[in-house]
């Protein structure tokens, strides 16, 4: 059919423009479709032809430049959103699940028989607290979220939830790597109490290094939001 591709080249260009979380993006396309076809039909029958009634309905609909800021700002938020959620559900069933299994597979600290300093167990208190504090910051700053998108525009709401899933997973990430380190340096045996806790150990990893991915993939979606 003459001009079917106005259409998709569009959309291949707005796409080609946007950045963030992918089902929110195919979203925001198919809704865009949907406008398209639906004014490009409306010309059609008003007698003009496909390929016109297409670059009619494209040029009614913006140019990609126009539109992109919308639509970033929809999709910073949507992507932020994303990582906040999962920030504030992770981090305590993370902490939930490692405490259970080393009561259970192992016991008490002090059947490690390693003689720890003094500070280890604030450290080890810090990274407990971190955890849920980023936790209880990730539900407030879905709160005040959602005040920035009555009385400002999502893209404020988005840059301020990209700011606060960095910020959180850094200061998670940067303690429970200290921790790590701090406990090999002490004694090896304490980064393998039991095999089990060595695999939630190795899930809340893998856990994290998804959260960090996330939390990236927010403030790059937010960053290009153009203001």
């Amino acid at each position: 059919m003459a001009g079917a591709g106005v259409i998709d080249r569009y959309l291949e260009d707005l796409a080609g423009s946007l950045y963030g979380a992918p089902a929110r993006k195919s979203d925001l396309l198919a809704e865009a479709r949907d406008s398209l076809d639906d004014a490009t039909e409306s010309y059609r029958s008003a007698g003009l032809s496909e390929e016109e009634a297409q670059r009619r309905a494209v040029a009614e609909f913006g140019a990609v430049s126009e539109v992109r800021a919308d639509y970033q700002s929809e999709l910073g938020l949507a992507t932020g959103v994303q990582a906040l959620r999962s920030l504030a559900l992770a981090l305590p069933l993370m902490h939930v699940l490692w405490e259970l299994t080393r009561m259970t597979t192992f016991g008490s600290w002090s059947n490690t028989g390693v003689v720890m300093p003094e500070w280890y167990g604030s450290l080890a208190l810090t990274a407990d607290y971190t955890g849920y504090a980023v936790a209880g910051l990730g539900l407030v700053a879905l709160l005040v979220a959602r005040v920035l998108c009555r009385y400002a525009r999502s893209a404020r709401a988005g840059r301020w939830i990209s700011l606060v899933a960095a910020t959180s997973v850094g200061a998670d990430l940067l303690v429970r790597m200290a921790l790590v380190g701090v406990s090999g340096f002490i004694d090896t045996s304490l980064l393998v109490l039991s095999w089990p806790c060595a695999a939630v150990g190795l899930l809340s990893m893998m856990i994290s290094a998804r959260l960090v991915v996330l939390a990236r993939r927010s403030w790059r979606a937010c960053v290009t939001i153009v203001a």
